[in-house]
């Protein structure tokens, strides 16, 4: 890395962010890494699925696929904080200050008193947001899958993979997901309701091989009106008045994007947000905030992807050098 270099900070350890982290290196930047996790990786790290979008690998999964990104990242001269939170973000003449600090053990948010006992302070001329999505889920959800481990949010789950067999599964949502999961369970001898508040969204081809097997059952513009977790299995009642017990509820309502980060920032403009809650940019990752950047799934993206996440981490990285090279 070049002496002197000027640090740029770099949130979230996914796909965007290494990418990012990577071409910074190239282009004489000096990136520093902050993961709240225990890992780098991302999401993809629990993918067990075939990852369809990437041209090259026919066939690896996203967890295959992770373990390419994370070898070649870990032979990259740059530091990585993992298992931390930024707790503040101000600013200063030189660029950005980030407080950071280990996360809350039991995952609640950061307090006044939790910022400030930082127990670092990374200084940065510029600073790449690409802390990607987490699952949709509503409160009740939230509380339930606290409840009850049978419940589960979002597909990238051990437990589906590894528990989740010969047994009565509740899919919620619509979408591509909810149907390959709903494929993907009844290969493993699971019977699979699966229900939509509205009309399936999915591909045709989703649709149609789900409604050929007798194992599913698709039921559009049903959800259940209560859910109550019993024992070990989970209780749902519908508004014919009909209910039903399930070993496992899947609650896949898709993604949306990670924004927690914004709430760090202390006396700095906020990046704008789209209508669905992306983090806007231009065409090379820049926020509408000078010096401020988002790449991966927290922007709105045409269609979230590995590939695409990369794409982005490398133009933002590319951005930045360009930036800082015209404001030196």
């Amino acid at each position: 890395m070049i002496k002197d270099a000027p640090t740029v900070a770099i949130v979230g350890a996914g796909p965007a962010g290494m990418s990012c982290a990577n071409a910074c290196v190239s282009f004489g930047l000096a990136p520093v890494v902050i993961e709240r996790a225990d890992h780098v990786g991302g999401a993809q790290r629990g993918n067990f699925h075939e990852n369809l979008w990437l041209l090259g690998s026919p066939g690896e999964t996203g967890e295959a696929l992770t373990r390419r990104l994370v070898t070649h990242y870990g032979r990259l001269p740059v530091p990585t904080h993992v298992g931390t939170t930024v707790t503040r973000i101000t600013e200063d003449d030189a660029g950005f200050v980030l407080d950071l600090a280990p996360p809350p053990a039991d995952g609640t948010r950061v307090t006044d008193a939790d910022q400030a006992a930082g127990t670092h302070r990374l200084h940065a001329r510029a600073l790449l947001l690409a802390t990607g999505m987490r699952p949709r889920a509503t409160a009740q959800l939230r509380a339930l899958a606290a409840h009850s481990e049978r419940v589960l949010i979002g597909a990238l789950s051990d437990a589906l993979r590894e528990r989740v067999r010969d047994a009565d599964v509740l899919i919620l949502g619509g979408g591509d997901n909810a149907l390959d999961h709903a494929l993907f369970l009844a290969e493993r001898g699971c019977r699979v309701r699966v229900a939509t508040r509205a009309g399936f969204s999915a591909r045709a081809a989703f649709l149609a091989a789900c409604a050929a097997r007798d194992d599913i059952e698709l039921r559009p513009h049903a959800a259940p009106i209560r859910l109550e977790v019993e024992g070990e299995r989970i209780r749902a009642v519908w508004a014919d008045g009909t209910d039903g017990m399930h070993d496992w509820l899947l609650v896949l309502f898709g993604y949306q994007p990670d924004t927690d980060i914004l709430d760090a920032f202390t006396g700095v403009p906020r990046p704008t947000l789209g209508a669905g809650g992306h983090v806007r940019v231009d065409a090379w990752q820049r926020t509408d905030v000078p010096g401020i950047y988002a790449a991966g799934d927290l922007t709105e993206t045409p269609q979230p992807s590995v590939a695409a996440a990369i794409a982005q981490g490398l133009a933002a990285a590319r951005a930045m050098e360009r930036d800082l090279r015209a404001g030196a």
